[in-house]
């Protein structure tokens, strides 16, 4: 992204070199404070239109990472309060978890980067659904935990259901529009101070400053607007692979279903 910033302010740098020298008049405002007043307008509605966008890209990335921990959190919930039952009786639970763990990393990962799901990964959730009806509640205390396990696997589907919807979230092609529209009057409107007669270093700093902060603003949308790229900063499946390795540690005697990528054995 640093050279696509670099790249935007040379190129309009360059745009002002050739408005300057290829200009018939020295100066386009004869009177600077008018200009400064319409480009004071112009970049406060720009700005305050990205700051906008920006929040909102902001809070669907965050909802995105949110339900990825909370998806992580609940398959260790759901393997520990699985232990109130006999080995036997649990057995399936655990070894379902840690399948549904594995295919969450191998599987549904990659997919969510060009927005779509694991057919492997939908594959395992009716298995643990079966696996919890396998379960029978004798005492108290497991009849107790069988209730907390039917809330925990909701958690599990909410948290899937907000981690899949922001894969799929984007913002819609008119938003896209308006910014690309107010990038190119804020950047374009400041090759009207063109000025041969001051020294082309500071209108050059000048739109190169102004550009790099747009532009940045862009990218800084676009990366929020994806937040499962595999790129540094985006939302990774660190949280399932710590919670994974937790489940696998605990139950070690679960039995096994899948492979290390979570496809079915």
């Amino acid at each position: 992204m640093g050279l696509i910033v670099a790249g935007a302010a040379v190129v309009a740098v360059g745009l002002m070199y050739v408005v300057r020298r290829r200009s018939r008049v020295d100066l386009f405002f004869s009177e600077i404070e008018r200009g400064a007043g319409i480009f004071a307008f112009i970049g406060t509605a720009y700005a305050v239109l990205l700051a906008f966008v920006v929040l909102e890209a902001f809070q669907s990335f965050n909802d995105a990472r949110t339900g990825a921990e909370q998806e992580a959190t609940t398959i260790v919930q759901m393997s520990r309060t699985a232990e109130f039952f006999s080995a036997a009786e649990r057995a399936p639970v655990d070894g379902v978890l840690i399948c549904y763990g594995r295919a969450v990393i191998n599987q549904e990962w990659p997919a969510m980067r060009h927005g779509g799901r694991s057919a492997i990964l939908q594959g395992w959730v009716p298995r643990l659904e079966e696996g919890l009806r396998g379960l029978h509640p004798h005492t108290p205390a497991q009849q107790a935990a069988f209730l907390q396990l039917l809330e925990q696997e909701d958690k599990r589907i909410d948290a899937r259901r907000e981690r899949l919807s922001e894969a799929n979230r984007a913002l819609p092609a008119p938003v896209w529009f308006i910014l690309g529209l107010g990038a190119f009057v804020t950047i374009g409107f400041t090759l009207l101070f063109a000025d041969r007669r001051e020294h082309f270093l500071v209108q050059a700093s000048l739109i190169a400053a102004i550009t790099a902060l747009v532009v940045s603003g862009l990218l800084l949308i676009w990366f929020l607007d994806h937040p499962y790229e595999n790129q540094s900063g985006s939302i990774k499946p660190d949280e399932m692979e710590r919670q994974l390795i937790v489940v696998e540690a605990e139950q070690v005697g679960a039995p096994q279903l899948c492979d290390t990528d979570g496809k079915p054995l």
